[in-house]
């Protein structure tokens, strides 16, 4: 069955500063998807490193600015940014400015949250 995501300004503020998910593993065996705010100074996980040892991870940057880290440097994701990142990659993200960073996130497959 289909289903239409309304992402409105509710929906962001319920993510404010923790993954929200809308497409779940109970929904799809291929793959889940969400949305995140990482809010300004805040970093995801708070500390050490997240890892999808299976999944494949692609996300989109809607809004704002982060810097996404793993154990082979930084890059800065800013508005407009479609980025990759392979399975069993430890990665964490940062806000360093002023503004919350709005991201949508895909994972396949599916892991449990």
């Amino acid at each position: 069955m289909t289903q239409l995501f309304r992402v409105n300004e509710g929906v962001w503020a319920s993510s404010s500063g923790k993954v929200s998910v809308l497409v779940s593993e109970s929904m799809s065996k291929l793959m889940m998807a969400g949305i995140v705010v990482v809010n300004p100074g805040q970093r995801l996980p708070k500390e050490g490193y997240s890892l999808h040892e299976f999944s494949d991870e692609l996300s989109y940057i809607v809004e704002g600015e982060i810097v996404f880290g793993t154990e082979n440097g930084e890059k800065v994701l800013v508005e407009g940014d479609l980025f990759f990142n392979p399975k069993g990659t430890k990665h964490y993200v940062r806000n360093d400015t002023n503004k919350p960073c709005r991201v949508i996130w895909v994972l396949s497959p599916p892991i449990k949250l």
